[in-house]
């Protein structure tokens, strides 16, 4: 009886699936063109394109633990922490191009593994926060000399 009754589910499930009365995912119809697709697909360049997602958030990885342990030291003068920052926002002067900015800490890493991807949000999320309490303290700061005058 029990078989009896999961094999129904199972059966309703299939046949409501097949008849489009559910709205498939993106995901699933991404899933669903992947195993229909008739031209072969290239294992190794999909390795190569992922490990190279890889190598770029390795990069990314450091160079946030670099500037997180140079915003760290306390005998930096703030012109040069405010530079730095600016650096990491790629805040330059006028009149030079080097690229847009980097928007989000996964964009063209969204591949990687899940764990390294939280490691890189987390990450950049320290930093985050080490920014926004630089500000808060310039503005307290700010506020202060303000009361007084």
């Amino acid at each position: 009886l029990l078989t009896t009754v999961t094999g129904v589910h199972k059966y309703k499930w299939l046949k409501q699936n097949v008849q489009g009365l559910y709205p498939q995912s993106a995901l699933l119809n991404t899933i669903v063109e992947f195993a229909l697709k008739e031209e072969p697909v290239d294992v190794e360049k999909m390795r190569k394109c992922l490990l190279k997602q890889l190598e770029r958030a390795e990069v990314r990885l450091e160079g946030i633990d670099t500037i997180l342990k140079l915003a760290a030291k306390n005998f930096l003068l703030p012109s040069v922490q405010y530079a730095m920052f600016c650096g990491w926002q790629r805040l330059i002067p006028e009149g030079a191009n080097i690229g847009e900015p980097l928007t989000d800490c996964l964009k063209d890493v969204d591949l990687i593994p899940p764990f390294n991807r939280m490691l890189l949000e987390v990450t950049f999320g320290k930093l985050y926060a080490w920014a926004i309490q630089n500000v808060r303290n310039i503005l307290l700061d700010a506020s202060a000399k303000f009361k007084e005058l």
